[in-house]
This record gives structure tokens, sequence and C-alpha cells, in this order.
């Protein structure tokens, strides 16, 4: 499935994969899977610091508010290797935490990958193709109703041409 970002917007329309609810489990590890590939479309060159801000891929929620408590696997180019640079972030209790890089994944290949999060350990583990990390947290909230979290580009920046990212169910 082709998700495009057209320039100027922050989400893909229509925008299939908004808010869909998840059981996150008190003694469970909750996993959410992805397929994903970059394209050309994904090298782009803002000409500020804008340029290293992260764009979410994919992730999920504890609770109703997504920057609370969730994970998510985010995204920014690196001009300089013509790759995109994969990272890590999380909120704790409403905190941004530090965005963690696992590394570059080449353009035009599909990458598998997950988010594992183990409530009974206190730790998230990411991997996406051959790239792992792993982090520790303590969350107050620890399970409960939750919801995906899908493509977004830029924090305060939209996208500054279409963007494509092609994703297997």
């Amino acid at each position: 499935m082709k998700l495009k970002i057209k320039k100027n917007k922050h989400y893909p329309f229509p925008y299939f994969f908004i808010a869909l609810p998840i059981w996150v489990k008190k003694e469970k590890t909750t996993i959410r899977t992805f397929h994903f590939m970059f394209t050309e479309s994904c090298l782009f060159d803002l000409k500020d610091e804008d340029q290293y801000d992260v764009n979410k891929l994919f992730g999920f929620s504890i609770g109703h508010h997504q920057k609370d408590s969730s994970f998510r696997i985010g995204w920014r180019p690196d001009l300089n290797k013509k790759e995109i640079e994969i990272v890590a972030y999380e909120y704790h209790n409403g905190i941004r935490q530090k965005t963690m890089s696992m590394g570059n994944v080449k353009i035009n290949h599909f990458y598998n990958g997950f988010i594992a999060y183990l409530p009974f350990a206190d730790k998230t583990y990411y991997k996406f193709g051959n790239l792992e990390i792993e982090n520790k947290h303590n969350l107050k909230k620890k399970f409960g109703l939750g919801y995906t979290l899908g493509l977004y580009f830029g924090g305060n920046e939209k996208a500054p041409q279409d963007i494509i990212i092609h994703k297997i169910k």
C-alpha cells in the first residue's frame, strides 16, 4: 500500500492508521509489527535546524493521550549517505524522552520491525531490519486501552514535497 503525505501536509490521506484501539495488558508483552519501505521522496533538505526533526513512522500509546505514555519509531533523512536514519523515541509520564538513534537504512528496500513493550520488566524493545535498541523506563500508567500511532510528517514543519512510503499490511 502506498502512503503519500502531500506537500504542505502532516498526514497521508486517506489516513487509515489513526487511533486504532489496542489493549495493553499489565502482565503481558504488547507487540506492534510493521513492514515499510522508504522512497527517494523521503530525502529532502529543509535548509534549517528543522532538518533534524523526527518524523513518526509507527507506534502506540497507553491511554487516551499519545503524549502521556507512548512508544514510537521515527525517521529523518541522512542526506550525506542518501539513507534514512531510524530512531526510537518515547513519552514517559507526559515528558518526551531523548531520541535514540538506531542507525540507517537504505531507500527502496522493505524492512520488517516491531515495538515490544514489557510492562513487567519496565522495558521497551525496538527492531527495524537488523537495527535493535532496548530502553528502560518507569511509567506510572503501565496498562490500559491505548491506540496505534501512524505516519506523521514533522513537528512544526509540514512536508516540503510529496513524501511516499510503502507499507505492507
